[in-house]
C-alpha cells in the first residue's frame, strides 16, 4: 500500500505541475486533463518501477538452484508490488477474520485453498506480516518476480517428488521456528473447476510443516482469484477469509491424514457459505435459468 499511495501522490503532483506550467487553469474546459494526466502519470511511474525492479533482479539471487535465507527488504518489495498489481488489475479485496490470528508474534503455518497464481499475490499484499511461500519451481523462474521470490526465501517444491517434498517441508518448519510465517497450499495444484467438483484433497504431508514444530495453523479461504484474468479489465471482487486458528493442542492426537481432512472441511465449509459470490457460478446459474 505504501508504494501505491506514493505513486498516487507523485502522479497528482506531476499532474498539478503540468496543469500549472501549461496554463491550462486559464481555460476552464481543460479541467478534463487532470484525471487523464493523473492516470497516465501513474501508469508511467508504475512502468518505471517495474523497469527498476528488472534492473535490480539481474543482480539479485542470480543462482536459481540456491535456496536463500529470507530477506525482509525483498519480502517488502514483493508485498508492495503484489498490492500494486492487484490494484492495476482492478481487484477489490475484501478481508475478514484477521482478528483470529494471534496478536503476539507467534510463528504459524498458513494453509489455504488454491485457485490461481493470484492467491499468493492476495496473501502477500494483505496479511500484515512478511511471508515465506512454498511454491512450485516454475514460479521462481518468472522474470523479475522469480529473483525477488528466491531472495525472499521462497521454497520450491517439486510435485509428486516425495523426497523433495520431505526436504522442503523440513526447511519450512525450520523457518517457522525462526519466526517466519510459512504458507502452503496443500491441494498441491490449482483447482481449475472449483467449486464443482469439490475442493481437491489436502496432502497430509503438508501439515508436517506445523506439526513437526508444534506451530498453530492459520486457515484461509480464498475466493474469485480464478476470475481475475478472464474478467480483466472489469473489476473483480476477491474474498480473503481467515477461517480460524488450529492450535497444537487441538491436533496433537490427530494423524496427519485426520488433520488434513479436518482443515480441509473447515475451509470447504466457509467456501460453501459464500459460493454465490463466484462469478463463474453466477454465469452457470444464468445459463441454466
Amino acid at each position: 500500500m505504501v508504494a501505491f499511495v506514493t505513486f498516487i501522490i507523485l502522479a497528482l503532483g506531476l499532474t498539478g505541475l503540468t496543469y500549472y506550467l501549461m496554463h491550462w487553469y486559464e481555460q476552464w474546459y481543460m479541467i478534463w486533463t487532470i484525471p487523464v494526466f493523473a492516470l497516465l502519470y501513474w501508469l508511467a511511474i508504475f512502468a518505471s518501477y517495474i523497469i527498476i525492479l528488472y534492473i535490480i533482479s539481474l543482480r539479485l539471487a542470480h543462482r536459481k538452484d540456491k535456496v536463500y535465507p529470507p530477506c525482509r527488504p525483498a519480502m517488502w518489495i514483493i508485498k508492495q508490488t503484489a498490492y500494486l498489481i492487484l490494484k492495476f488489475l482492478r481487484c477489490k479485496v475484501h478481508v475478514s477474520g484477521l482478528g483470529k490470528l494471534p496478536s503476539r508474534k507467534v510463528p504459524i503455518a498458513i494453509i489455504h485453498n488454491h485457485l490461481s497464481m493470484f492467491d499468493e499475490f492476495v496473501l502477500a499484499a494483505y496479511l500484515r506480516v512478511p511471508l515465506v511461500f512454498i511454491s512450485k519451481p516454475s514460479n521462481l523462474r518468472i522474470p523479475i518476480a522469480g529473483a525477488f521470490m528466491r531472495k525472499a526465501g521462497y521454497l520450491p517444491i517439486v510435485q509428486d517428488d516425495i523426497a523433495n517434498g520431505t526436504k522442503v517441508i523440513a526447511a519450512g518448519s525450520d523457518l517457522i521456528k525462526k519466526g517466519y510465517p510459512v504458507v502452503i497450499a496443500p491441494e498441491g495444484t490449482r483447482n481449475k473447476d472449483f467449486p464443482e467438483p469439490v475442493m481437491l484433497p489436502f496432502h497430509p504431508g503438508s501439515f508436517h510443516l506445523a506439526t513437526d514444530v508444534k506451530a498453530p495453523i492459520a486457515l484461509f479461504a480464498i475466493q474469485n482469484t480464478n476470475a481475475i484474468s478472464p474478467r480483466f479489465p472489469r473489476a473483480t471482487s476477491i474474498y480473503l477469509d481467515c477461517v480460524g486458528l488450529v492450535e497444537p493442542e487441538e491436533y496433537e492426537n490427530l494423524s496427519a491424514k485426520e488433520l488434513a481432512e479436518h482443515c480441509r472441511n473447515l475451509i470447504l465449509r466457509r467456501l460453501e457459505q459464500k459460493k454465490a459470490r463466484f462469478y463463474h457460478l453466477k454465469r452457470k446459474e444464468e445459463e441454466e435459468g
